[in-house]
């Protein structure tokens, strides 16, 4: 489980710093804020189509080899980041390649081998894992702008290159054990482990029910929300008139916030019915959209902002992962939570982009907050539409 959260953390770490580069990478080659966002729809895209890819792989072959591979593979394609420039067509070539390989980093990945040790404990356990993304936030938007300073755009992605090398790649090869690794070990084979096959549906009887639909859906709508404010928030915070250095530490304290949110929402989902946690958690990303429509300029209301999403975003992104095994199993569970963040995924990686072209059209974020607020009041109604889950298969077909 800690391991999964490292590599929750290095996933997350990519997406934490690109609101910090923006205004270099603007400086220097002339690009609009809609190019440079681009790499998150360009990551969400290949999530959305090689999720059932990499969701196979992770039942054929099991999570740790895929996580270990992504891992060795991702430095390479951070250099390669860290090398484009001049012509948009490189940023967007390298992008390509490191989405590619990033999927093999998705919460898809981590979250199936921790959903499978755990059963009574599996809110918090995922919450545990999930809130690397809050870790990421905390430490890299800082970091990046350290970096930054003496270093410029380009070594942020060299310093992350070699962070996956010298810190991932390690902690992942001694600690990342799945379910079937550890059965490994013991020299039991996974069909004749105690616990059995795992109960649920398979990727086709999921892709036929109502609630894999509203899940997709309501997934998409909240990443809408989320990506627009998570990528944009130092922008928000800089141009609405507090310092760099400011911004960045006040933006960190979402990723304070998402920790605690996961947790909590963990903690909560093992005692509550889970469907008013999350409506819950989106409500908490709407009052930040609230918040920040009104934002004056002053560093108390910017913590307000940074905490209230971080609390929402923390919460949402477990509460989907703990539902989406309670709704569907763990029979597919890689393929149908892979597919899920797939279009969270496309939401995440859209908002950038359109809130920066709204942004540069309008010359200001405010007109932006409005069609967020829609948004996330459309997820509210299709989560409390959701209904109860039906029995799941012992075995899927």
């Amino acid at each position: 489980m800690a391991s999964g959260t490292v590599g929750v953390i290095f996933m997350a770490a990519v997406t934490s710093v690109t609101g910090i580069v923006m205004a270099p990478l603007m400086a220097q080659f002339g690009w609009s804020r809609a190019l440079i966002t681009a790499n998150v729809l360009i990551s969400s895209t290949m999530t959305l189509l090689l999720a059932p890819v990499v969701g196979h792989l992770v039942s054929a072959y099991g999570a740790r080899r895929c996580a270990m591979t992504a891992i060795a593979l991702s430095a390479p394609a951070l250099v390669l980041i860290g090398l484009s420039g001049g012509s948009p067509w490189t940023w967007i070539g390298t992008w390509i390649v490191f989405s590619v390989v990033n999927v093999g980093l998705s919460p898809m990945v981590w979250s199936s081998a921790v959903a499978g040790l755990f059963d009574r404990a599996r809110g918090i356990a995922l919450a545990i894992t999930l809130s690397g993304a809050g870790v990421a936030f905390i430490v890299f938007p800082p970091f990046a702008v350290l970096i930054l300073e003496h270093f410029g755009w380009r070594g942020v992605y060299f310093g992350l290159a070699i962070m996956m090398v010298a810190i991932m790649l390690p902690l992942a090869f001694a600690w990342f054990y799945a379910r079937e690794d550890l059965s490994a070990r013991e020299g039991v084979s996974a069909g004749d482990h105690a616990v059995g096959k795992p109960a649920g549906f398979a990727l086709s009887q999921a892709l036929r029910m109502r609630q894999f639909w509203q899940f997709a859906l309501l997934a998409f709508l909240l990443a809408l929300a989320e990506g627009a404010m998570q990528i944009h928030l130092f922008p928000i915070l800089h141009e609405g008139g507090i310092a760099p250095v400011v911004a960045a530490w006040i933006a960190s304290l979402m990723g304070v916030a998402m920790i605690v949110g996961r947790l909590l929402a963990g903690l909560l989902l093992d005692l509550l019915p889970p469907v008013p946690v999350f409506v819950t958690s989106i409500l908490l990303v709407l009052a930040s959209c609230l918040l920040a429509r009104q934002f004056d300029g002053s560093a108390a209301l910017g913590a307000a902002i940074a905490l209230s999403l971080g609390l929402g975003t923390g919460g949402t992104t477990n509460a989907l992962a703990y539902l989406s095994s309670r709704y569907f199993g763990l029979a597919a569970y890689a393929s149908i939570y892979g597919l899920l963040m797939g279009a969270f995924s496309i939401g995440y990686g859209i908002a950038p982009v359109v809130a920066g072209h709204m942004r540069e059209g309008a010359q200001s974020y405010a007109p932006i907050f409005n069609w967020l607020l829609a948004a996330l009041t459309m997820s509210t109604v299709l989560t409390l539409a959701l209904g109860r889950p039906k029995a799941l298969p012992t075995q899927a077909n």
